[in-house]
């Protein structure tokens, strides 16, 4: 049993070591509000890997790949 319980434990910290620590989720877009996520490489966001855009009219346009490092701005709809 205590093998068991040191096991998950092992892999739940493994499992949360991947994760870096700088990195954050993107917020949901509101409705009546157009989104846009950028993508980092790292946390100092000197290196532009993707884009997330939710426009106003539902549309979703992205490019590239999906990082824990983000810039994230919102703008209400006209």
């Amino acid at each position: 049993m205590i093998r068991r319980v040191l096991a998950v434990a092992a892999l739940a910290t493994a499992a949360l070591a991947t994760v870096p620590a700088g990195a954050q989720a993107a917020p949901a877009c509101r409705a009546g509000y157009m989104c846009n996520t950028q993508y980092f490489s790292d946390s100092a966001r000197t290196n532009l890997v993707g884009v997330k855009t939710e426009f106003c009219n539902g549309e979703v346009s992205t490019w590239g790949r999906v990082t824990g490092y983000i810039n994230w701005s919102a703008s209400a709809c006209t």
